[in-house]
């Protein structure tokens, strides 16, 4: 099952009740879509290929760009299953806390002397593998961050925490979403190893994790009766997950990145 609106599942309830209130979309209306779920943006995509065509002159190449546009900025919601039937947990952090500050402002990564801690983010993540635990004791493969929180807050035992590597210089080559997937199927040895997957991320980071994990070969969505934090930490690390219009950004870019990747491998054959 995939949720329909762009930030129902996870959302605070304020966005919600806000949400209810709204009249039927003018844009939708003035395009001749006839309104329910997804009308909207289905109506914002059809815009926006009209009016790449006539900057472009090309129908065609308007609608595929604005079908990856849209793709990537105007749907956020993300698959999900019962909590119940999760085989395993994959865990993706979202920024971390410098103690000693001595962070690349461009980057996020160390110098290799700093003390990084987990941050109030990646504790509440834990939270939300900590409550799948709770229903379903599976395995859990989480980033550091997390993982810290679940065996000193929680003492879960059951983890594989994954941590990014050193380079020759002693600095922390930077972990990528794609690099804790890849991380979490060569711990279990396969994707198909670790079944059904349970993905815990940042509300506005999951979809991704999802679409990153499923890349990877994992049977992966997520718990639907569980939370996730939408909060941003201001002191965080990495400066993307300070705020949510940075991340977003940083999200969308991405996106448009994997979507790029997947053209350009089609292209070389």
């Amino acid at each position: 099952m995939t949720t329909r609106r762009a930030l129902l599942a996870g959302a605070p309830t304020a966005i919600l009740a806000t949400q209810s209130v709204f009249a039927p979309s003018a844009l939708a209306a003035a395009l001749g879509d006839a309104g329910g779920a997804g009308a909207d943006t289905h109506a914002l995509e059809q815009l926006m290929a009209r009016t790449l065509a006539g900057e472009l002159g090309d129908g065609g190449v308007a609608r595929q760009l604005a079908s990856h546009i849209t793709e990537a900025g105007f749907r956020w919601e993300y698959p999900t299953f019962p909590v119940r039937e999760a085989d395993s947990v994959v865990a993706y952090a979202f920024g971390y806390r410098s103690a000693t500050g001595k962070v690349d402002p461009n980057t996020g990564l160390s110098d290799g002397a700093e003390k990084p801690e987990p941050g109030p983010i990646n504790a509440m993540l834990a939270d939300a593998v900590h409550a799948i635990a709770k229903v379903r004791p599976v395995r859990v493969y989480a980033q550091w961050e997390i993982a810290q929180v679940l065996t000193g807050k929680y003492g879960m035992k059951d983890i594989v925490p994954i941590h990014p590597a050193k380079g020759p210089d002693g600095k922390t080559i930077y972990l990528s979403t794609d690099g804790v997937a890849k991380a979490a199927i060569a711990h279990a040895g396969s994707a198909q190893a670790l079944g059904k997957v349970a993905v815990v991320g940042h509300r506005d980071h999951v979809k991704r994790c999802v679409l990153v994990s499923r890349e990877n070969g994992m049977a992966a969505a997520v718990a639907r009766e569980v939370p996730l934090p939408v909060q941003y930490d201001p002191q965080s690390a990495q400066p993307w997950t300070r705020r949510r219009d940075a991340y977003l950004l940083t999200d969308l870019i991405a996106q448009l990145s994997m979507t790029r990747g997947r053209i350009l491998s089609e292209l070389a054959g």
